[in-house]
């Protein structure tokens, strides 16, 4: 249940504290007094929409933290323990918190943690209902009526069964239609990716190829030139030139042997040998490579021009498709087979997606027509349910119908269409709720819907605020005796300007106005037993608290 709201900040609600008790909570105030805000600070801090507007003039920032206790509802502890992943233990209090700055920032905390807001709504969701003085207006549409209909129902699994096959089969129809409209082109595009792939595998691509191509081009477009230098640096190593008889080897052979009588006469020296004998070795390697070298290099005309070739054909491949390595092309080549595969997949799951749309349409139609039976049995319980209530609250000739009408078509939740009718007085036939109802009837018709929903649901704290408009007398009475009931099983805050009403509650709040220094602000006051009688007199007009409108209060906190 909902323990204590912290308002700070908010509104004309300078720093305020609110306390609340099991069953029936009232609030009660004069008009602009500022009831209404302590629902909008609650609706704030369970993830309700926010701007900068609603912080207090010269404030930095409006706060408003919520506490509630145990018993919490099922499923609490494991959507923010389990799912969100935040340290809190159900046996504690837990702590909502919103914060508003200036500038439109917004910042939310679970039991001490940041969250984003769509959690803290979630949250919120389970913990608490609220119903303000214009959500009977929701009750216009098609949505919420069917909403209602399958809170009040037993058949939640299906329903979530439903929605789900609804959702694949309208994923089978997108991909359908996707299908269709890329089967305009496929020929096309299987013919262009063809000669894509023919023409990149012919010419096999591979990594570094086009380097070692234009280096073995270099080489055989002067191959005449490479052998000639390579013959004249054998000839000068082993055979002399024309200006020196003497070759390399021959004077390497003379310094070997300075070198060797050297080193015979100082041994110091006798390294420079060693050193020499290896120059020489590799002299002789480096001429016979030179030999071998002279050898190969006969012209190749024929490789020459294949090597150009391919060397063209690399470059030609570079420019059409904007790439600069063979790795590119590689690549390219690559996603051309996976998007030809996949074409020839989708030509398959072509061929087969009408017979999986048409199982999927049948799997669908069963279900729906299961749900239009639950649906239709629920309606008449539900209908008949409705009606009682409203007899209570002073619609005793009222007649209150849930169609349920089959639909040619199925839709996101099913093959059928609700709608609440309601013939308000004897002799109406009835039609729908917009059409028929005034503010008082629809604040009824409201308050019993939601009064056979609280049976069924989980949600602790009821909070509804000015949902008794457009009703006086007896039926205010009746409200109020029907709030109190709703309280034996839950949380009720209600904030009302009928004493009938207030008078039912366990738990009484004054919300009070006041100037000081400038500024108006408000506060709230829990109400004594005495303090209830003045409150509840003021509230039936008795200003001057005569001793008649004190008695009239008493009777009504002491009817049954």
């Amino acid at each position: 249940m909902l323990a204590r709201i912290h308002i700070e900040n908010f509104a004309i609600a300078e720093a305020t504290d609110v306390r609340f008790e099991r069953g029936m909570n009232a609030i009660t105030g004069e008009t602009g007094a500022g009831k209404s805000i302590i629902v909008g600070a609650l609706e704030l801090a369970l993830g309700g929409r926010a701007s900068a507007e609603v912080v207090r003039s010269g404030a930095r920032v409006a706060v408003v933290e919520v506490s509630f206790e145990a018993p919490f509802p099922a499923g609490l502890r494991e959507m923010i323990v389990g799912e969100l992943g935040l340290e809190w233990e159900s046996r504690e209090p837990l702590l909502l918190r919103r914060e508003i700055s200036a500038q439109g920032r917004s910042r939310c905390m679970i039991a001490g943690q940041l969250v984003n807001v769509s959690d803290l709504k979630r949250a919120g969701d389970l913990l608490a209902d609220l119903h303000g003085q214009h959500e009977h207006q929701s009750l216009f549409h098609a949505s919420a009526q069917r909403a209602a209909l399958d809170a009040y129902g037993d058949y939640d699994e299906l329903l979530k069964k439903y929605e789900k096959s609804f959702g694949a089969f309208t994923s089978l129809e997108r991909r359908q239609r996707d299908l269709a409209e890329q089967a305009r082109d496929f020929d096309k595009r299987l013919d262009y990716l063809t000669f894509q792939i023919d023409e990149l595998e012919a010419a096999s691509p591979r990594e570094q190829e086009l380097a070692e191509l234009e280096s073995e081009e270099a080489r055989l477009a002067h191959v005449e030139t490479l052998a000639q230098a390579a013959a004249r640096a054998y000839a000068i190593l082993y055979e002399g030139n024309e200006d020196e008889s003497r070759t390399v080897v021959a004077a390497l052979a003379e310094v070997a042997r300075e070198l060797d009588q050297i080193a015979r006469l100082d041994p110091g020296m006798r390294g420079l040998d060693e050193r020499i004998s290896e120059i020489q070795a590799l002299i002789h390697d480096l001429s016979s490579e030179l030999r071998h070298y002279v050898d190969q290099c006969e012209p190749d005309p024929e490789r020459l021009n294949e090597v150009i070739g391919r060397i063209e054909a690399y470059r030609r491949l570079y420019r059409k498709h904007s790439v600069g390595s063979e790795a590119e092309l590689i690549e390219i080549l690559k996603n051309l087979r996976e998007e030809r595969d996949r074409m020839n997949l989708d030509e398959r799951e072509r061929n087969e997606i009408d017979e999986k749309i048409g199982a999927a349409r049948k799997e669908l139609g069963g279900m729906g027509e299961q749900l239009f039976r639950l649906r239709t049995a629920t309606a008449k319980k539900f209908s008949s349910e409705i009606m009682k209530t409203l007899a209570h609250v002073g619609m005793e000739k009222a007649e209150f119908i849930a169609e349920v009408c089959k639909l040619e078509e199925f839709g996101p939740h099913g093959a059928d269409r609700v709608e609440f009718l309601l013939a308000a007085n004897v002799g109406e036939g009835a039609k729908p709720l917009g059409s028929v109802a005034s503010g008082g009837e629809l604040s009824r018709t409201m308050l019993a819907i939601k009064a056979a929903l609280a049976a069924r649901g989980s949600i602790p704290t009821l909070v509804f605020d000015e949902i008794d408009a457009g009703i006086s007398g007896q039926t205010a009475a009746r409200v109020g005796r029907l709030m109190e009931k709703l309280g034996a099983s839950h949380q009720i805050i209600c904030i009302t300007h009928h004493a009938s009403i207030a008078a039912r509650a366990g738990h009484h709040l004054s919300v009070r106005k006041a100037t000081h220094q400038g500024r108006t602000s408000m506060s709230t006051i829990e109400l004594g037993e005495d303090e209830r009688v003045e409150e509840l007199a003021r509230m039936m007009g008795d200003e001057t608290q005569s001793s008649e409108g004190r008695k009239l209060a008493k009777k009504l906190m002491g009817a049954a």
